[in-house]
C-alpha cells in the first residue's frame, strides 16, 4: 500500500507544470498592459474620428446658415425694389415722389464672423485670396446691408408722413400730378432735399447689395465646401449651392437702376450735380 500511495504521489507531481518566469510573470502583465495600450489607441483615435467629423459638420452647417442667411436678405431686397423698378425717370424728384413707403420685415444679418475662420487662406498656401475668403469684404457686406435696411426704415418714417399731408391737402390727386415746384412749396426745401437724399441712397444700395449678395451665394458655397472634408460627411448632408435661372424678374431685379440727373435739383442742394453725385458714392462703384 504504501508503495502504491507513493507511486501516485510521483504521478501527481509529474503532472505539475514546471515554473516558468516569462510565463507565469511576465507574459499576464505584460499582455495585460498591451491590451490596455490597444484599449487607450483604439479610444483615442475613435475620439480624433469624431472631433474631425464634428469639425466638418461644423463648417457644412456654418456654410449653409449663410448661404440661408443671405437668401433670406436677397429675397427682402428684390420684394422691396419691385415696388419701383420699372417707375424711375431721371428726375430726383420724380424718384422720391414715385417711391411710396414699403413694408417689410427684415432682421439684421446677426451670424457671427467667426464661425467662417475655416475659410481664410492659410499663411503658406501660395495663392492669391479667393474673393469670399475675405472676412472683411463679407463683414461689409453684412454692415451695408443691416444698414440699407435702417435707411429703407428711416425713409418710410420721413416719407409717410409727407405723403399723407400731400395727400390731404390735393386730395386724391396725390403729388403725382403735381409740379415740381408745387410739390417744394407743400412739404419745404428741406425735406425735399432730405427725402432725394435718402431716396437715392438707397435706390444705389440696394442695387449694389443685389449684386454682391447673389455673387455671393453663387460663389461663397464652392469655395466653402472646397474648405470641408465631405468624404467624412457622406451620411450627413451636403453644402446647399445656388445659382441663377433665366427668371426674368430676377434678371432685372440685378440689373442697376439708370442714374438720376441731379442738375435739376442743384439749387435745392446748393451744390453742383457732380458733387450731389460724389455723395452718393457707396464705395461698390
Amino acid at each position: 500500500m504504501h508503495i502504491e500511495t507513493e507511486h501516485i504521489v510521483k504521478a501527481i507531481e509529474s503532472l505539475q507544470q514546471e515554473s516558468n518566469l516569462f510565463k507565469d510573470y511576465i507574459f499576464p502583465i505584460a499582455s495585460a498592459f498591451f491590451t490596455s495600450i490597444l484599449g487607450a489607441g483604439i479610444a483615442y483615435f475613435s475620439l480624433r474620428n469624431q472631433e474631425n467629423i464634428q469639425i466638418e459638420k461644423e463648417k457644412m452647417n456654418n456654410t449653409n446658415k449663410w448661404t440661408f442667411s443671405f437668401e433670406k436678405a436677397k429675397a427682402t431686397l428684390i420684394a422691396i425694389k419691385v415696388n419701383y423698378y420699372t417707375e424711375l425717370t431721371d428726375n430726383p424728384i420724380q424718384r422720391m415722389s414715385v417711391i411710396p413707403s414699403i413694408l417689410f420685415n427684415s432682421d439684421p444679418i446677426s451670424e457671427k464672423l467667426e464661425q467662417l475662420s475655416f475659410i481664410v487662406k492659410k499663411a503658406d498656401e501660395n495663392v492669391s485670396p479667393a474673393k469670399w475668403s475675405q472676412i472683411l469684404r463679407i463683414r461689409a457686406m453684412v454692415n451695408n446691408y443691416n444698414q440699407l435696411i435702417d435707411l429703407w426704415n428711416q425713409r418710410n418714417s420721413i416719407e409717410r408722413p409727407i405723403k399723407e399731408k400731400l395727400v390731404a391737402q390735393y386730395s386724391v390727386q396725390g403729388h403725382v400730378n403735381m409740379s415740381e415746384q408745387e410739390v417744394i412749396e407743400a412739404i419745404g426745401a428741406s425735406k425735399v432735399v432730405l427725402l432725394i437724399d435718402l431716396t437715392e441712397r438707397v435706390i444705389r444700395l440696394t442695387d449694389d447689395m443685389l449684386i454682391e449678395i447673389n455673387d455671393f451665394l453663387i460663389n461663397f458655397p464652392p469655395y466653402a465646401k472646397s474648405k470641408i472634408k465631405t468624404k467624412r460627411l457622406k451620411r450627413f448632408g451636403s453644402v446647399i449651392t445656388y445659382s441663377v435661372n433665366d427668371n426674368k424678374l430676377l434678371l432685372n431685379m440685378l440689373a442697376r437702376t439708370p442714374k438720376p440727373n441731379f442738375s435739376s435739383v442743384e439749387s435745392l442742394f446748393g451744390e453742383t450735380s457732380e458733387e450731389i453725385e460724389r455723395k452718393m458714392k457707396t464705395g461698390y462703384e
